[in-house]
């Protein structure tokens, strides 16, 4: 995984920094040459504050590069390393015997990507995978004071890392209620406590921005059209359709592309594979609805996405692409995978299934290599 993310790096045209990864790494070159939260002004002289993302995730890369020595471009490369790191270690800790299953979901192209990219979701999607952990443990009546700490500070970091991260505000919101329902009026109270804490900082925050910048997130959202209800709807069910395609995107303009077509059949094939050997021994989704981490998964994942639905609708900043939608995908991803490897390897077959889904996203890793870079280094060599 390593290899192959710094191998993108180096034969990537721009080193897989789009201008938003610009953005990040000028406000952390800013911070480390002393001028703080104040960046330039584009083609005019001053500088102006930074609000149209939060600091969070830039913050990050100036921290690492301090305490490496790294220049900012490579201290976010490495970072990006490190949550995946981080990931892998909390998979590990779910399920020690098919934490390579688990993991080998960060092979798909979606997460390559994101991976690859010096974009806040690379943190973001850490911290979604270890709120699902937590919030999952503070359900199964094993929270502590710890964990209602754990997860007042998850959420805050979300928040710090995208704006939308106020969604995850809900989780601690919805675990107070049902706590409430149980009568454990304790664990309930601080939990809500904890979700009026989270709102009035995101609020204190979002008014700073304000007083310095005169906008709360940076610049007027709502002053462009957004598309008609139809066109909306088209672009989330692309949106959706190219998420869970694990190998290969469907873009209109590279059509036709055989590449796509084959790698949508094995994946299809491979569905179809699962289903009948799970079903048949198995009720797959009462499995994932009874087990406390996949459904959390599932519901932080749903959570996500009618937040950035609402956001999207009102504010037309970006297409509901990748991007927008890898955190909504990674926890269902993982919540499936979680609920299948923890089948009982009652038979064979199940076992099959387990390797057979990691094998499918190694595929996906070693199609994801720049195929067009290797192909002319060969024909050099020959």
């Amino acid at each position: 995984m390593v290899a192959v993310i710094l191998f993108r790096l180096n034969v990537h045209g721009s080193g897989y920094v789009s201008p938003d990864s610009q953005a990040y790494l000028d406000l952390a070159q800013n911070i480390k040459d002393g001028h703080g939260f104040y960046v330039p002004n584009e083609g005019t002289a001053g500088r102006h504050y930074f609000s149209a993302w939060p600091v969070g995730y830039p913050v990050l890369i100036y921290l690492f590069s301090q305490v490496t020595s790294l220049d900012v471009y490579w201290a976010s490369k490495i970072l990006n390393l490190l949550f995946i790191g981080a990931g892998f270690l909390l998979l590990r800790h779910l399920c020690r015997q098919y934490a390579f299953v688990l993991a080998s979901v960060y092979g798909a192209y979606t997460y390559l990507e994101v991976y690859s990219f010096t974009w806040s979701e690379a943190p973001f999607l850490l911290g979604l995978l270890l709120l699902a952990y937590v919030a999952s443990q503070v359900w199964a009546g094993r929270g502590t004071n710890g964990h209602v700490l754990v997860i007042f500070l998850i959420c805050l970091s979300l928040f710090l890392l995208r704006y939308v991260g106020a969604f995850s505000f809900g989780v601690p919101a919805l675990l107070g209620l049902y706590w409430s329902y149980k009568r454990k009026y304790k664990v309930a109270g601080k939990l809500l406590v904890v979700t009026t804490l989270l709102a009035l900082l995101a609020a204190a925050y979002l008014y700073t921005n304000y007083r310095l910048s005169g906008f709360i997130t940076g610049f007027d959202r709502l002053k462009d059209e957004t598309e008609s209800a139809g066109g909306f709807v088209l672009m989330l069910l692309k949106g959706l359709f190219n998420e869970f395609l694990v190998i290969r995107e469907y873009r209109a303009q590279n059509q036709p592309d055989y590449l796509l077509y084959t790698t949508a059949l094995l994946q299809l094939l491979l569905l179809l594979y699962i289903v009948v050997q799970v079903r048949t021994r198995y009720s797959f989704w009462q499995e994932a609805v009874a087990d406390r981490f996949s459904a959390a998964c599932f519901g932080v994942a749903f959570l996500y996405l009618g937040a950035i639905l609402a956001l999207r609708i009102v504010s037309r900043f970006d297409e509901l692409d990748y991007r927008l939608l890898s955190p909504f995908s990674f926890p269902v991803f993982i919540g499936l995978l979680y609920t299948l490897v923890k089948l009982p390897d009652a038979s064979r077959e199940i076992v099959r299934v387990k390797y057979a889904l990691f094998c499918f996203f190694v595929l996906s890793l070693l199609v994801n290599v720049p195929k067009n870079y290797v192909v002319s280094q060969l024909q050099q060599l020959l």
